[in-house]
């Protein structure tokens, strides 16, 4: 678990040593926060200047437990503090300021000046997988988030304020929901891929020609 953290920061790396205007966004969530390769990813991605933006999806719940009992930083934004690194809190539930802060610190990272650490404060209405009873929290809280659902208040901003046609709504909900089945279908129907598949794109053959065997 972690494990990202560093390798967007390789990415970064490669992006930066190729001299592009590429920036690595790296994705992990409250619980990976807690792991040790966030803190060595961060010194070296301040010290080379690295383009990539480090977002922490924090749902408050790691596999089950919440961020106030792994830790007595609840806000995880204040860890880049640590590495002179800028750190934003976000709320994860509004499209827009989620566009803003990304925008923000891609704009850093392209003009040379490093990483960002974007906190996005979200939350799951599920469980963090079928096994899980979600006995640590409760139904009302799960509601009360559900008021905020990024969705259902995009669309209340289209209708309410940007005045967008109810039908034109509709539409894009129904071509969205054709295009869900269409992928599921395609994933119940795909044949299983052979054995040869199984280590492809995972190990690179390469030939050393000044190693003798």
């Amino acid at each position: 678990m972690g494990a990202q953290i560093g390798t967007g920061a390789g990415l970064a790396f490669a992006e930066k040593y190729l001299g592009t205007d590429n920036v690595s966004l790296t994705f992990f969530g409250d619980g990976a926060a807690r792991q040790g390769m966030l803190h060595e990813t961060f010194n070296l991605a301040m010290t080379w200047k690295l383009p990539v933006i480090f977002i922490c999806e924090n749902n408050h719940y790691a596999m089950g437990t919440s961020v106030a009992r792994t830790s007595n930083v609840v806000d995880i934004y204040k860890l880049a503090d640590a590495y002179d690194m800028p750190g934003d809190s976000v709320d994860g539930m509004d499209p827009e300021a989620v566009h803003e802060a990304v925008s923000r610190a891609v704009k850093r990272a392209r003009a040379g000046e490093g990483p960002t650490l974007l906190e996005m404060k979200t939350y799951r209405y599920k469980g963090h997988s079928m096994s899980d009873p979600q006995k640590y929290r409760t139904k009302e809280e799960v509601e009360q988030y559900k008021e905020r659902d990024p969705v259902e208040t995009s669309r209340e901003k289209l209708l309410d304020y940007f005045k967008v046609p109810l039908a034109d709504i509709e539409v894009i909900d129904e071509r969205v929901r054709a295009e869900v089945e269409e992928c599921v279908r395609f994933a119940e129907e795909s044949p299983w891929p052979s054995d040869d598949e199984l280590l492809k794109d995972v190990y690179v053959q390469q030939d050393y020609p000044f190693i003798m065997d």
